[in-house]
């Protein structure tokens, strides 16, 4: 048998071939075992989200709501630059109780099952701009908690301010001595309130 020669060049070649080919060999296999167990991981949490939101079928009629959707699509239209884009949005369940409809969002995990983390919070709040509704559950399916969370409309909150621009001009009418400003005051506020309920 020949023994390794360093002072052969041919020797040395094949010992840099056979050292990049481990090297490569063992970059593969390294990047095999942690692709299939990220993949495992995924599968996983996709397998139990799914068996969460099948108990959450049954948690949800428990609790005396009627299921009239699962998982449709919807398509929220909105304007870019002059141009009509459309994005399609798929809330886990529709539901009824006592005349209402609430869409309800099914969530698992430490993080997702709460209304603070950015993410679902403005999942939630494009279910409810886009999809008609009396309210918007999420449903923590972990600890089986049902949890409503309301969006004030942009019509509530310029409400809101109206009234209260109403009151005050309400106190500086009645602070007033003057009959002709009382007049101009009061038809001031009948306008407003006029103009408050066609909203």
């Amino acid at each position: 048998m020949q023994s390794f020669d360093y002072s052969n060049q041919n020797h040395i070649i094949f010992l840099l071939l056979a050292t990049i080919i481990v090297a490569l060999a063992f970059i593969i296999i390294k990047y095999k075992i942690k692709t299939y167990f990220q993949e495992r991981t995924v599968r996983k949490r996709f397998e139990r989200g799914n068996k969460l939101e099948q108990q959450a079928k049954s948690f949800l009629k428990s609790k005396g709501y009627r299921i009239i959707d699962y998982q449709s699509t919807y398509e929220h239209k909105y304007m870019e630059d002059g141009e009509v884009q459309i994005a399609e949005i798929k809330p886990d369940y529709i539901v009824k109780k006592n005349g209402k409809t609430y869409i309800v969002e099914v969530k698992s995990g430490s993080y997702a099952i709460n209304a603070r983390n950015k993410s679902t919070r403005r999942q939630l709040l494009e279910y409810d701009y886009v999809v008609e509704n009396d309210g918007v559950f999420l449903l923590d399916m972990e600890n089986r908690q049902l949890k409503l969370v309301q969006f004030k409309s942009k019509g509530e909150k310029r409400s809101g301010k109206l009234i209260k621009f109403i009151i005050l001009i309400a106190i500086i009418g009645m602070a007033v001595p003057y009959w002709q400003v009382k007049v101009v005051i009061g038809l001031v506020l009948v306008f407003l309130f006029l103009k408050e309920s066609r909203f």
